[in-house]
């Protein structure tokens, strides 16, 4: 089995196009078609995580944090990140990334993060921008299956959790062909009166370039019609942070001790009023200070999340609590959804999650 199957599976549950715009997920260095012999899960590429993944004879490293976040003018062994691509290049290791598209994903990080605090009534926080464009496309009656077929299987028609949507309608096309043409139907410089159906489907902004190479291959006619429109519709599914609902109101400092105890962390920082009333809760794995206005207009009592400066405390004015559980107590378990994901699809290889990595910030 070559790695590209486990990479491509992956990817099917939490598609690239996921990520936000400034992200790198994916590939980060390696050769993907070579035969794969084992899975590393780790929360950031480092020189101990290699080191495991040299030792477990893994040579898919996943992590969450990409390892290039930004592009390189050069890679030289002279710093971390140039010594970690030297040495995965030379051991034959694939570095992988899952940051942003799984965070955002159905199942991915924030899933989990409200999972475990038991909200109820959970809703994306921010919800993407728009990133789905319609296909239309017209087609010879009783014709547009095997087209339809083709287009679903490379990534047209899904919505949520439901994929293969499509509407169809009927109705007559008419073509005239001129001197030149090649006509499936029809006779040159004829006009031809054909049954047709007219399809719509939605399909990510990222796949435009193969849809339109597999309309092209599938259609019938020499100049298929089509049209695609942007969409201005949000996924209301797909995007940073959950915000949802306690089964019971509790007071913040019970609330306090319950986050504690669900995320297993001993300490966080605050900040508003903390004699207030938690029911409404907003959170986001990782550093999410962007998402401050997005929780406020939901009426959250408490956002909980991480990297959070001190004018972002001050700049909710009381309106919320804002609980800073750090970045990394916020994602960590990020590695979990990743190594079930692989372990529940494929079994003819070792799968583990890397334990040697921790924080990294320690109050002294």
């Amino acid at each position: 089995m070559k790695i590209k199957e486990v990479i491509d599976y992956l990817e099917k549950k939490f598609p690239l196009y996921w990520q936000e715009d400034y992200d790198n997920c994916g590939v980060q260095c390696g050769d993907i078609n070579k035969e794969i012999t084992g899975v590393l899960v780790c929360f950031n590429f480092s020189e101990k995580a290699l080191e495991e993944a040299i030792n477990k004879k893994a040579n898919l490293v996943i992590s969450h944090h990409p390892l290039i976040f930004k592009p390189l003018r050069k890679i030289e062994p002279v710093n971390v990140v140039g010594r970690l691509i030297f040495k995965a290049i030379e051991k034959g290791i694939v570095l992988y990334s899952m940051h942003t598209n799984i965070d955002s994903g159905i199942g991915g990080g924030n899933s989990l993060f409200a999972e475990k605090l038991e909200l109820q009534d959970v809703k994306v926080l921010a919800p993407k921008a728009p990133f789905m464009r319609k296909l239309i496309f017209f087609a010879p009656k009783e014709q547009e299956i095997p087209i339809m077929d083709a287009l679903f299987a490379v990534g047209c028609g899904t919505i949520g959790n439901y994929k293969n949507c499509s509407f169809k309608s009927t109705g007559e096309g008419t073509f005239l062909p001129t001197d030149s043409a090649k006509p499936y139907i029809g006779e040159l410089d004829i006009t031809e009166v054909v049954d047709e159906v007219k399809v719509e489907m939605i399909f990510p902004t990222a796949i435009q370039s193969k849809v339109i190479q597999t309309l092209y291959r599938y259609h019938p006619y020499e100049e298929p019609a089509f049209d695609i429109f942007s969409l201005e519709n949000q996924m209301q599914n797909i995007g940073l942070g959950k915000v949802g609902k306690l089964k019971q109101p509790m007071s913040a400092e019970d609330f306090f001790q319950y986050i504690k105890q669900k995320l297993q962390i001993d300490h966080f920082r605050v900040a508003g009023d903390l004699n207030r009333t938690i029911e409404k809760v907003a959170v986001c794995g990782g550093g999410g200070s962007g998402l401050i206005p997005q929780a406020l207009a939901y009426g959250a009592d408490i956002f909980i999340t991480g990297d959070i400066k001190y004018h972002d405390f001050l700049s909710v004015d009381n309106q919320m609590i804002i609980a800073d559980i750090g970045h990394y107590e916020g994602e960590c378990f990020i590695k979990e959804i990743i190594y079930n994901k692989v372990k529940e699809k494929f079994s003819n290889f070792a799968t583990t999650i890397f334990e040697g990595e921790k924080s990294g910030i320690n109050l002294v």
